[in-house]
């Protein structure tokens, strides 16, 4: 008895390779993003535009993703593309929020002071996070 492989084995075995390399090659460009935008304070919101080139290129990687993730029992392919998607829209908006204020759109003063503070709270939130996730990496080196 041999273990050799089918041919459908290999492609499935291949196509699960190429999806795996896609979400590494996404969740890089995310962590990318996230320490640019950690970068992002009160007094620099506009930072948060130098992002849109880095997000670009994130749905484009999205959109193949997509194309991808049929080599998956489909709940776990709209899990995939679901996490994806969301921190897609989450910083797309974000982005979009922040050109709004930057281009002084005809918003009420305390309207705009308490969207840039949610704002603010946003890039606080993601720099506690990273700084969380570096202590981890930390914790667990030998």
């Amino acid at each position: 008895m041999t273990n050799e492989m089918t041919p459908e084995q290999r492609r499935t075995g291949r196509a699960l390779a190429q999806l795996q390399k896609r979400i590494q090659k996404m969740h890089a460009l995310r962590d990318k993003m996230n320490v640019g935008l950690a970068r992002v304070t009160e007094e620099n919101l506009d930072l948060a535009l130098t992002q849109k080139k880095n997000l670009r290129a994130l749905s484009a990687e999205y959109d193949e993703l997509a194309k991808e993730v049929s080599c998956l029992p489909p709940l776990d392919a709209a899990s995939v593309l679901e996490e994806e998607y969301n921190y897609i829209l989450t910083i797309g908006n974000i982005i979009e929020t922040t050109r709004e204020l930057k281009k002084k759109s005809k918003i009420d003063k305390d309207v705009r002071e308490s969207i840039t503070s949610g704002l603010v709270q946003f890039y606080e939130g993601l720099r506690a996070e990273l700084a969380r996730t570096a202590y981890q990496k930390e914790q667990k080196q030998p």
